[in-house]
């Protein structure tokens, strides 16, 4: 009797152990920052073609100079999904530039749309006259902050060499 006692509640244990889930952050996270040359034929598309207008193709792509395309591009990848983000957010990125002393500062505010692209990757390019590098080039250090219009930091993450 004892045996089938111990069992009983042996088996209650594990299936109360199993209904637990891992709780999720619901804290807005950037998992990583990755930067990337990208050229102006990488973002053409065939509508592009058709229609003259560019497709975002489902992603966030802000640019420091927006007639531009060719440049150096952080790709900032969120543990959720880009429209998790407040729609008031602005991108506040210090990046030391190639043979530059002092960080330059860059605010990307998010761009006004009805609706935010449902993947979880934001591309930061810094192009024209802001990326006068070439395509070999690769800035130094960097640190990104998503910060709301309240001044309030929402995810903030920096390269290795930057605390250094």
């Amino acid at each position: 009797m004892l045996t089938r006692i111990t069992l009983i509640v042996f088996s209650l244990s594990l299936l109360s152990c199993s209904s637990i889930k891992p709780q999720q952050s619901s804290k807005i996270e950037i998992d990583s920052i990755t930067p990337k040359y990208m050229e102006h034929d990488q973002f053409v598309s065939i509508n592009e073609y058709l229609t003259g207008k560019e497709n975002k193709k489902n992603r966030l792509i802000i640019r420091s100079d927006e007639s531009v395309r060719d440049g150096l591009y952080l790709v900032l990848s969120l543990n959720k999904s880009v429209r998790a983000l407040p729609a008031d957010t602005n991108i506040i990125c210090e990046i030391y530039l190639p043979g530059r002393i002092n960080p330059e500062v860059f605010e990307f505010p998010l761009p006004r749309v009805n609706k935010f692209p449902s993947n979880k990757d934001i591309l930061l390019g810094f192009t024209g006259s802001n990326w006068s590098y070439g395509k070999d080039a690769t800035p130094t250090a960097w640190k990104i902050t998503l910060m709301d219009s309240q001044n309030t930091i929402i995810a903030e993450k920096s390269s290795q060499v930057w605390s250094l």
